[in-house]
């Protein structure tokens, strides 16, 4: 075998090592650059893109942060930027304002129009991305954080667009964090969506852990199960039992809400572990949707406890999917569920 072939036998081994352990690190460079709504006539909001400067077609994931999107997305840094290292262009959405303002599915419109029409544009032509970089908008999909979900659901309880998937971390429903002062949400209990997509939802066990100040950061009446039992497509649910809602931020965040305990949190559980855990799991359900016959292995991860030392709760409920059959995002009756296969 010549120096030139053994070279690229031991690239395609390292890239099916890859896509069967998304949990090692990726080997993308990852450039990260802020569009803010001040300086851009064509935002409404804030983004953050952390993209791989490489050649190739990279499917594009939008991350709505916590309190409804109030959060800025530099809290959020390496789990974004370690996304991406695999191959996903990652879109993190924020607004400093009233968290009211994004159940309303248009808040979400101009970073869809941005993204679809003006991102691919301004990375190669601003920041020197590579000429073979391109943003495979067609295959999105949408997410949040904490409060963020809600902006995620209401996105697709109006349109699909082009998502192919819906992931939730630590979700939570309201517009308020005191339960009896609700009066927005975007999940009624005992009814379920009026869409279909595949949804990988993680929580954490300290979630609906009341803290010292007389609050959760994740209420268990609105958060956990209230969206994993409203869903209509296949749905995983993961539960990182030793972590808390903010252990997904970048360190010094976790540190600060460590001293305050705002949102409890062990601080002798690893911090860098759980990142890579997300990571794993995120990249996991993206590779697995998108290719469900080659990658149907993919879903075992979600259904496994103790992968890079992390113990979890693990639940799932295909809602009638056929497992490893191809399948994308509908709008249904809110009664039951439907799926549109392709062979």
């Amino acid at each position: 075998m010549s120096s030139d072939s053994l070279e690229n036998f031991i690239q395609q081994n390292d890239q099916l090592h890859r896509l069967m352990d998304p949990f090692v690190p990726g080997d993308l460079p990852v450039n990260h650059t802020a569009y803010r709504q001040v300086l851009n006539l064509f935002l409404d909001t804030n983004i953050d893109v952390y993209a791989p400067n490489a050649t190739g077609n990279f499917p594009v994931l939008y991350f709505a942060t916590g309190f409804g999107a109030i959060i800025p997305a530099e809290a959020h840094t390496i789990l974004l930027s370690s996304i991406a290292s695999h191959g996903v262009v990652v879109v993190a959405v924020w607004k400093l304002g009233s968290p009211e303002d994004s159940f309303n599915p248009e808040w979400f419109e101009a970073t869809v129009d941005f993204v679809e029409n003006r991102l691919e544009n301004s990375l190669h032509n601003q920041e020197g991305y590579v000429s073979d970089f391109h943003v495979d908008y067609l295959h999105s999909f949408i997410s949040g954080h904490s409060g963020g979900s809600h902006v995620a659901v209401s996105q697709l309880q109006t349109n699909c667009l082009h998502y192919q998937g819906l992931i939730l971390l630590d979700a939570v429903d309201g517009n308020n964090p005191i339960p009896e002062n609700i009066t927005m949400y975007v999940i009624t209990p005992g009814q379920k969506v009026n869409f279909t997509i595949p949804t990988l939802q993680i929580v954490t066990g300290l979630d609906p852990v009341v803290g010292p100040y007389g609050l959760a950061c994740a209420p268990e009446e609105l958060s956990g199960r209230r969206f994993f039992d409203a869903m209509t497509g296949p749905t995983w649910y993961v539960n990182a039992t030793a972590y808390g809602h903010a252990d997904l931020m970048d360190p010094i965040y976790v540190e600060l809400n460590e001293v305050t305990q705002f949102c409890p949190s062990d601080p002798n559980v690893p911090k860098e572990e759980y990142i890579q855990f997300l990571t794993g799991e995120i990249i996991s359900f993206m590779n697995g949707v998108l290719e469900p016959v080659g990658n149907c292995a993919l879903f075992d991860y979600l259904e496994t406890s103790g992968l890079v030392g992390i113990n979890t709760e693990n639940d799932y409920v295909s809602n009638g999917w056929d497992r490893c059959t191809p399948l994308q995002c509908v709008l249904t009756p809110s009664s039951y569920s439907f799926f549109l296969s392709f062979l």
